[in-house]
């Protein structure tokens, strides 16, 4: 796993960890987007397919109950969230979904060619995008197609912006950083992305932004509290080694802000994703 070693890092420590912590929060948010990937996927009941960047398991099981004769095979490179997404294929009776610790840039999956390969927002980290799109194309058969779907810029989504904006007037300005760098807005340009998998030699490629709703559970509290422990507030708070007493006003500034998409005890916040799609 050495070509992205500090990716494994990052997702088997504390920061990496809250995604279990907060599971069923960003799950919940996220199902209308996972939704909207694999509906155009248009998944066939014996497709096999390979999950990337699959954390705790959302997307691989969703896909599983979709191709029930077929098979899904989740890919991470944290052993802790694939050890999270394996229990819950097991109390969900999923026999056709199993996962793999692997570093999906460089590992071998050409014995046993896929169907479709799908990510929900797994495929912006690695650090040599177009070798990673090699590689995986090389994981699909000869009628194979990439969906996939990833975070278009911070400023387009509010569950980014509200609680970095929040995070900054706290305690100071996030550290500045290179905006295509591995992380979970890489993939924001479309065009930029497009030319790194036409690069990769794939074919009938699309990339477009997709107007989608984040439903977060819990009303305004419930996703001021998920929106803060994940994405740029976290990072700041990290950068700063900002204290309880931080973390409270940042979350409370958010809750005030979020209250504009709150809908009585729903709350849907707008957001836009990048989807891409191909052929080997």
């Amino acid at each position: 796993m050495e070509a992205n070693r500090a990716q494994a890092d990052y997702w088997a420590s504390p920061a990496g960890l809250k995604w279990i912590e907060h599971e069923h929060a960003l799950d919940t948010a996220m199902a209308g987007m996972l939704h909207m990937m694999l509906d155009t996927a248009d998944i066939a009941t014996t497709d096999r397919i390979i999950d990337i960047g699959c954390g705790t398991g959302a997307s691989t099981l969703e896909a599983a109950q979709r191709t029930r004769n077929g098979k899904v095979l989740g890919v991470d490179i944290s052993d802790p969230l694939l050890a999270r997404a394996a229990s819950r294929a097991k109390a969900m009776g999923l026999q056709n979904a199993s996962f793999l610790l692997a570093d999906a840039q460089t590992h071998d999956f050409s014995a046993q060619p896929f169907d479709l390969l799908v990510s929900r927002l797994g495929m912006s980290f690695f650090s040599d995008t177009v070798a990673a799109l090699n590689n995986l194309s090389n994981a699909l058969n000869d009628h194979g197609k990439m969906i996939f779907v990833c975070w278009a810029s911070v400023v387009k989504n509010p569950w980014f912006d509200i609680p970095k904006k929040a995070a900054e007037e706290r305690l100071g300005a996030q550290p500045k950083g290179n905006p295509d760098a591995p992380g979970p807005t890489a993939f924001q340009d479309c065009d930029r992305v497009a030319d790194l998998m036409t690069r990769a030699g794939l074919s009938n490629i699309e990339a477009r932004p997709v107007d989608i709703l984040l439903t977060p559970p819990g009303g305004v509290a419930g996703a001021a509290r998920a929106a803060s422990k994940v994405g740029p507030a976290a990072r700041i708070m990290k950068a700063y080694s900002g204290t309880e007493a931080d973390e409270a006003a940042i979350e409370s500034a958010v809750m005030l802000a979020f209250e504009k998409f709150s809908g009585g005890d729903t709350i849907q916040v707008p957001a836009v994703v990048n989807l891409f799609s191909c052929s080997r």
